[in-house]
């Protein structure tokens, strides 16, 4: 009994950082990682992505920031000191092909960084229009979803049932410096739906969903979803790319932007490619900065949402594709699917 007792003293108060009052925690010192963390009050590293989960404001559970605040697993037990007599347990390191494992043979869900629907791409010329929203059937300037709409549609292949996007097109998008015209950003609202036939080119329709302001007047284009589970793929060896533009075109990117990517299927960049975002730096090796998922791949571009940013960049980083087996195994906390 008395064994047992000291037991759970030595375990309350020795354990270093952790605060009394039902609230546990761990002051960062320097070398700190969330896998020797884990290790130290679990004595399993591998709980590492669960307490990343707990700690949202970590960017790189390898280089944690002396001083901050991590705030420990509550539901799980913490490990049993060694008794006395008893060498206590070291710490194996990660054997290199523990390093590799696969983590990656699964998808990755991207639907809890971004919603894929509305991520829009990049276009290197005007995109045409297969129609208009010609009038709604309320007098609230902006459409909701089950509003009830008439389209005027050129394409005379359509049909009740049919799903078109809803888009807006920015102003020209010009290289900053050489003033050449790159393209256009597409931007999508939403999706409507045709229910009725009218003739002489018009339809009746639903908005089904909306991701911004849909407004009449606003142009149509033909229905292409993008699943938000994403296989992973070898890239084209060498490849290298920059971005174009950002959704919204915000003017900083960081950690979950979507980026718009110069470099598109003819060039190589396939769906499921991972870009590193690289600094360039005279006399010393480039510094990486980040990593970019392609969700979307088309002729000309390609969009990705930035996955990882270890600080801000800024339309034109540069790019350089890596193969998933020398990405980083903290990317592996993202969600996986099938």
């Amino acid at each position: 009994m008395k064994t047992a007792v000291c037991i759970a003293l030595i375990l309350v108060f020795c354990i270093s950082g952790i605060a009394m009052a039902g609230e546990y925690y761990h002051i960062v010192k320097k070398g700190d990682t969330l896998w020797n963390l884990c290790q130290k009050y679990y004595g399993n590293p591998w709980l590492w992505p669960k307490l990343w989960e707990m700690n949202p404001f970590i960017t790189n559970p390898h280089l944690l920031k002396p001083g901050d605040k991590i705030n420990l697993l509550e539901d799980v037990p913490f490990a049993q000191p060694a008794a006395k007599g008893q060498e206590s347990k070291k710490t194996e390191p990660i054997p290199a092909h523990a390093r590799e494992v696969n983590w990656w043979e699964k998808g990755v869900d991207v639907s809890g960084i971004t919603n894929v629907k509305s991520i829009g791409y990049f276009s290197p010329g005007p995109v045409d229009p297969m129609g208009i929203i010609a009038s709604g059937d309320t007098e609230r300037l902006i459409l909701a979803e089950r509003d009830k709409i008439v389209l005027r549609v050129d394409d005379e292949k359509v049909r009740p049932g049919d799903i078109l996007w809803v888009y807006r097109s920015s102003e020209k998008i010009r290289d900053p410096v050489t003033r050449e015209v790159l393209g256009f950003i597409i931007s999508i609202l939403g999706n409507v739906k045709i229910t009725e036939i009218l003739g002489d080119g018009l339809y009746n329709a639903i908005v089904r969903e909306t991701y911004r302001d849909v407004r009449v007047g606003d142009m149509l284009t033909k229905y292409q979803p993008v699943s938000p589970c994403v296989m992973p793929v070898s890239p084209t060896p060498n490849e290298e790319t920059e971005i174009l533009a950002t959704k919204d075109m915000l003017q900083i990117i960081g950690q979950f932007s979507v980026v718009y990517l110069r470099a598109g299927g003819e060039q190589g960049v396939k769906r499921g490619n991972l870009f590193q975002v690289f600094k360039g730096r005279v006399g010393l090796p480039d510094l990486p900065i980040g990593y970019v998922l392609v969700v979307d791949s088309r002729p000309d571009s390609a969009v990705g949402v930035v996955v990882e940013a270890k600080e801000h960049f800024y339309n034109g980083a540069k790019l350089r594709a890596v193969e998933w087996s020398k990405a980083p195994r903290y990317l592996s906390a993202i969600p996986s699917c099938s």
